[in-house]
Order: C-alpha cells, then structure tokens, then sequence
C-alpha cells in the first residue's frame, strides 16, 4: 500500500510540472517553468584521409669526410719548407712537407762508415779463423806422428774457439750496425713528406720553422696537417636509444644543413653502432649512425652541423586522421563492453592487473546524429601531422580533432554541435556572454555627457 501511494506522488508531481510547463506569462509568453536542456559541446570535425604515411627518426650530426688523413711526423725535426696552404688541392704523391734533415744526413755517413769499418774487420777475424784451423789440422797430424805434445794440441783447439768467436761477434756488429744505417735512411726519407691521398687541405696546424715531434702513448704528437676527399661525405649521428631499433642500413635520410635549412640534402643510412655511447655526467644513451651523403653538393664541408631526418617505415594509401584527434582515457572512464574488447586485443601481452589499471588506452569521437560516438582504435606509424588508422574508423566517418578543451570533456554518447554551424545560427559561445555586459556598458557611458566645471563644483 505504501509502494502504491508513493507512485501515485510521484505520478502526480510529473503531471504538476509538465502542466506548469504548458502555461506562459502574458508579458513575453515564455514558459512559467523553463527545463533545461543538455548543452551541446562545441566541436572541430575531419574527414579521415587515405593518403602516404612516413615515419621519421631525427637525430642530430657533424659532416665529415669519409676519407681523412691527419699528416704527423715520425720524427723530432723542424719543418723546413711547407709549399701548400689550408683549401689547396693536392694529388697523392705531391710535396706537402719538408723537414731538415741535416742531423740524419750526418748519421747516414757515421753508419756508412761504420758498415765499412765493420766489414774490414770481419774479413781480418775471417783471415784469423782460417790460420787458426790451419794450424789445429797441422798440429793433428804431428800428434798422429808422436811429434806434439797433448798440451800443444789443446791450444791449438783453444785458439780455433777464439777465433770463431772473435769472426761471429764481427759479423753481429755489422748486423746491427747495417740495421742503424738502414733506419737512418728510414728516417731521412720521412723528411719528405706527401700526400698519401687526392684531397684538400681542410686543417693546416703548423707553420715553417716550427718543431714538429712524435707520438708516445701519453702524446699524441703533431699533428701537422689533415687532408680530406671531399668526393665523399658524411654525417656522424647520435640516435636516442628509444629510435635506434628503428633504424637500419640502407634507409633513406633527409640531411638538413644548419646553413641551410631549406633544402635538405638526400643520404642513406650506412651503419649503426651496436654498442651505445653514454656521454660523461649525462643519462642518456645514443647510438652513433654513419648517414653517407648521396650528393656532390658544394653546400656541404667538414665540420658542418646537421640535423638528420631517418625514413625508418613508409606506408602508401593508409587511412589516416589528425594526430590531434587522438585521446587516450584511464580504464575507469570507459564503458565496460569498451574494456572488454580491448582486453581481449591484448590478451596475449600478460601484462599484470596493476599494469593493466594503470593503461592509458587510445580511443576517437566520431560524429553521429549530432553526438559523440567513442570508438576503440589501433594505430599504425605516424610523422608530425597525421596518424595511421588500422582499426577503429572509416573514410565516410566523421572524426571529431577538437579544440582540446572540447575533446577533455567529450563522453561516449555527449551531444555536439559543430563551431561552424553554432556561429552562423547566432548561439552565443563560451564566455560570450560575459564579454557582452563590459561591452554595453561602455556603449552605455559614452551616451552619457560629462558634468561641466559648474556641476562639479
């Protein structure tokens, strides 16, 4: 009984309100009872597109030359005469440096000298050791005789070991001796310094009548000149360690040249380091990526800075929409039948239930019958603009991008209306309305005349 009397209440209110409803006031003929309805939310709409995706890598460089030979000296000596300037071209085998060489000249002599002295001398301890066998052979046979003592026959032994000993360490002093000579020749040749490859000069260090020296495993040494072939080029890259999967030889590149960056310069990806680089005092590790030049462009010199632009996937006809348009909501915002279709998508990733609570989860609005739809969505590559649609919408469809504000407030099944369409019906929008009352009031105290000295007196 109680159950049916609050029924016929709640009947009887409905019935009062919707009669209020129907009674209007004689002054302007509005309702006595005005219901408010659902506000549409104010939306930007696309048509998704089937068009060409590119996804980049970008990571910035230095341009080098592929082949660059830094010039230093093999010995401690002044640079005598330097016929070349930096930018010159020089062709393999050219004079590019010359040193003094009048310390070396003088030990090619005192070794020539000294191999001939030497060889005199093995000839003398030569002429010793035949005498000396000589003598034992001798000396033998008048022992067979009876003629020698046993104490005349181990002399004569003894100084046969003399002389060979004598003969052997005459000829390893000419060994060494020939060996000094030949690395005095070595190092006077390395006077004369040229040019290994065709190139240009691209640094020049030293200046004539400088003292160059050479290289220790604490010293690098001087590092007189470097020579580069400009015939070839390429760019040094540093790849963040997220992109670098991405990335493979043989991809195209897009250079763009810190001087000009207007025109990008074609490459292609030679290799990429398998080991990564962390700098010092940073976090972040990079992967080093040789981009060749695949261009004879007179633009491009050693040295040069550069942002490179990796093609690492490229899919032709692909439907697409504006990356904008892409939201991604928490799990407890969607529907259930929402959460069951892409649970049972990812099925397969065993991810655990609090990494599943924490999922931010890729969705769009379409536009249909004046609300918004929400549709569950898998997405493809992407570049800057635009983002790939494998699953979720078609090219008849009628996407909802924005503005942001409109898309953080959208819900499945919301009313929306188009920004162009309320504009043009005269809907007033978002914060018009008090923008309009500062307005007439200005309007309102322009009309009015200002008091004269008198009244404000």
């Amino acid at each position: 009984m109680k159950g049916l009397l609050t029924v016929v209440v709640l009947a009887g209110i409905s019935a009062g309100v919707f009669a209020l409803g129907t009674f209007r006031r004689e002054s302007d003929g509005k309702p006595l009872l005005h219901i408010a309805e659902e506000l549409a939310i104010n939306v930007q709409v696309s048509k998704p597109e089937q068009k060409e995706v590119i996804r980049l890598v970008q990571a910035p460089g230095d341009v080098e030359a592929v082949l660059e030979v830094d010039i230093s000296s093999e010995i401690l000596s002044k640079i005598e005469e330097m016929p070349i300037e930096e930018g010159d071209f020089v062709s393999k085998g050219d004079l590019v440096c010359r040193l003094n060489d009048e310390r070396l000249r003088a030990q090619v002599e005192s070794g020539a000298a000294r191999v001939g002295s030497l060889k005199a001398a093995v000839s003398l301890a030569e002429a010793d050791h035949e005498k000396a066998e000589r003598d034992l052979k001798r000396q033998i046979r008048w022992s067979e005789n009876n003629v020698a003592s046993v104490q005349e026959m181990l002399d004569y032994q003894t100084a046969l070991k003399r002389a060979s000993a004598i003969l052997e360490m005459r000829k390893q002093e000419l060994t060494e001796v020939e060996a000094a000579l030949k690395r005095a020749n070595e190092d006077l040749k390395r006077t004369v310094i040229t040019s290994p490859i065709d190139g240009v000069i691209s640094r020049l260090n030293a200046k004539q009548g400088e003292v160059v020296i050479t290289g220790t495993m604490n010293n690098p040494g001087t590092v007189i000149m470097s020579i580069s072939d400009l015939s070839r080029m390429q760019v040094r890259t540093r790849i963040d360690e997220i992109d670098v999967p991405l990335v493979k030889a043989g991809q195209r590149a897009n250079i763009y040249l810190q001087a000009d960056q207007d025109r990008p310069v074609p490459g292609r990806v030679l290799r990429v380091a398998s080991k990564g680089i962390k700098p010092t005092g940073r976090d972040v590790v990079t992967f080093e990526a040789i981009i060749e030049v695949m261009s004879s462009d007179k633009r491009i010199k050693p040295g040069m800075t550069a942002n490179v632009e990796i093609e690492v996937a490229k899919h032709e006809q692909a439907i697409t929409v504006p990356v904008e348009a892409i939201v991604h909501r928490l799990r407890k915002e969607l529907a259930d039948d929402i959460l069951a279709d892409f649970d049972s998508r990812q099925a397969n990733l065993g991810l655990s239930e609090r990494a599943r609570q924490a999922q931010y989860i890729k969705v769009l609005y379409v536009m249909e019958n004046g609300k918004a739809q929400l549709r569950l969505i898998t997405t493809g590559i992407a570049d800057s603009k635009r983002v790939e649609l494998l699953e979720g919408a078609a090219l008849d469809d009628t996407v909802i991008i924005g503005p942001y504000r409109s898309l953080d407030q959208l819900r499945d099944g919301k009313k929306v209306a188009l920004i162009e369409e309320s504009k043009k019906e005269g809907e007033a929008q978002p914060g018009e309305e008090e923008q309009a009352e500062p307005a007439e009031q200005a309007a309102a105290q322009k009309d009015v005349p200002e008091p004269s000295e008198d009244e404000k007196g």
